[in-house]
């Protein structure tokens, strides 16, 4: 066995400046504009969570008969999942392809392999069909549907046992420094502009139509998920101090 070789701290500067610099930055604007908050430890954008507005309706974008132009995140929101996570799908392979043979007969049966839903080479993304995820189905009146999620409430299982936490945190943005730092933001033109994916997600009727509850209100259930509902308080708390004083200036 040869002896270990450290790359040269030049290079270990570069590959975490790489990826971290663009986000630092991004964090240094917030900050000088006054819209970055510490909750519980955690770097929040105080403008993309209590300030922008967002209500996830199907029925906006999901519909058979949409408007033209109109999409939904089930289409054009490309998601990739960890290993854990594809393995979590398939170890509830016999309820998933049960589920979705039930509610989608003509694109899935009941035979049919669990694999074939993952494009699995090196990164593992959720196939789409139809022009749609592999994992969706519309009901009767042509709404789209997350089928793991369905299939979790249906079985009174945890959304997150199974549904994967990309899907689950949209459009929330959540990214973690080398030194453990975190970040916690949402989806918007600066924000996307750090990852190398199209930009399918701003074109999103939700993310456009600035409508609905503050973004930390109507994504209660995924922020609680993620970080638990003490945090949820704690920021819950900021928000209402945040808004208070834009109120005032």
């Amino acid at each position: 066995m040869s002896e270990r070789i450290e790359p040269n701290p030049a290079l270990l500067n570069w590959l975490r400046d790489y990826e971290e610099q663009p986000w630092r930055r991004f964090v240094g604007g917030l900050k000088q504009r006054g819209e970055l908050i510490d909750v519980a430890g955690v770097m929040v954008d105080a403008r993309a969570l209590f300030a922008t507005r967002f209500r996830c309706d199907s029925k906006t974008c999901a519909m058979v008969d949409r408007p033209a132009g109109v999409e939904s995140c089930c289409e054009e929101y490309y998601v990739e999942v960890t290993i854990a996570e594809r393995d979590r799908i398939t170890d509830r392979a016999a309820d998933v392809i049960e589920f979705l043979s039930r509610k989608d007969p003509q694109r899935v049966k009941p035979d049919r392999d669990i694999m074939s839903f993952f494009d699995d080479r090196n990164s593992i993304e959720l196939v789409k069909e139809d022009a749609r995820c592999v994992f969706s189905y519309r009901d009767e009146a042509g709404q789209l549907w997350c089928g793991l999620h369905s299939l979790a409430l249906e079985k009174g299982w945890p959304i997150e046992s199974i549904k994967p936490v990309t899907c689950i945190l949209f459009p929330l943005v959540v990214f973690r420094f080398e030194n453990g730092d975190m970040l916690l933001t949402a989806t918007s033109e600066e924000v996307e502009r750090m990852f190398a994916s199209p930009k399918e997600s701003l074109k999103l009727p939700c993310l456009l139509q600035q409508a609905g509850d503050p973004m930390y209100v109507e994504c209660r259930s995924a922020i609680q998920t993620a970080f638990g509902e003490p945090f949820y308080q704690s920021l819950s708390a900021a928000a209402e101090q945040y808004l208070s004083n834009s109120s005032r200036e």
